[in-house]
């Protein structure tokens, strides 16, 4: 059972996102539809051509039980926020980056 809640990035490279964040959180990539062998068969019949096949990707949590993460091509850059600095109030956080370069803090 799938929650009611998607996730979902703007990127460049929907197929390169989906692969990084399936290892970072334990998901693995969504199958293709039932009665489909693979994701370019069933893109292929749907008429969607090869040079589409990367414009959007899913990552599903383990047996369903999580959110799904949806990553959709954009032509525009992603954006970054500001990076707030630990003080004697905030322990501190470690900021990494994506295949993309997009910032995300661990904490």
């Amino acid at each position: 059972m799938r929650q009611d809640v998607q996730i979902t990035f703007d990127c460049a490279d929907p197929g390169a996102l989906a692969d990084f964040w399936a290892a970072a959180l334990g998901y693995q990539k969504e199958p293709p539809p039932k009665g489909s062998g693979s994701w370019d068969d069933a893109l292929s019949a749907r008429g969607i051509s090869e040079d589409q096949g990367n414009s959007r990707s899913a990552i599903v949590g383990p047996e369903g039980k999580r959110s799904r993460v949806f990553f959709q091509q954009v032509p525009e850059g992603a954006s970054r926020f500001r990076r707030f600095e630990p003080d004697a109030m905030d322990p501190g956080f470690i900021v990494m980056l994506d295949p993309e370069g997009n910032e995300f803090c661990l904490d």
